[in-house]
């Protein structure tokens, strides 16, 4: 009996570990009436990028078990859109068994570390879309300290950055210059 039990909750926990808590995703638009749209999606993830709002508007919350993805913005016009743009510095290896010189390695990797970390709300102006057009918008986090923080918006089909942005971090990555 103990045995059942056991591979039921182990079977549980795998299934779960592959499966995890995934959501549907749902498009949303901005888009009213017979007005043309481009769809755009955001990169999550480390380094990630997720959409704030579109000339002040926020999304609405998603139903339960889906996220809203991709997101339509009215072609032919210039888009003022607010992202969250995020990265963490996940490398960091604990040196504090060797004595002084370990802890100063580690205070080298915090000052680094925070140096690096993006955790930020930043204003974009996009260009008109293309009507019928589907976009990406990604960030990446460039190697070096503090590293070139980028935004590209790509065209999936045909893979040509319509758009990029290079931007700098304040010390502790919460501000942008």
């Amino acid at each position: 009996m103990k045995l059942r039990i056991v591979a039921f909750l182990f079977s549980v926990f795998v299934l779960f570990a592959f499966i995890g808590c995934a959501t549907n995703p749902e498009p949303f638009s901005f888009v009213t009436g017979e007005q043309n749209s481009s769809s755009v999606a955001f990169r999550m993830g480390n380094p990630g990028v997720t959409f704030v709002s579109f000339n002040g508007i926020p999304l609405p919350k998603p139903a339960s078990g889906t996220h809203w993805d991709p997101i339509n913005f009215p072609s032919g016009t210039a888009l003022r859109v607010i992202v969250h743009v995020s990265y963490t510095t996940t490398t960091k290896v604990n040196l504090g068994g060797f004595g002084i010189l370990g802890g100063i390695a580690n205070v080298v990797q915090d000052v680094h570390a925070v140096t690096r970390n993006v955790n930020t709300n930043m204003e974009i102006n996009l260009p008109p879309l293309e009507a019928g057009k589907e976009y990406l918008l990604t960030y990446v986090k460039e190697p070096g300290m503090p590293g070139k923080n980028i935004l590209t918006l790509t065209e999936q089909g045909t893979g040509i950055a319509v758009f990029q942005q290079e931007f700098e971090v304040t010390f502790g990555g919460f501000d942008t210059k």
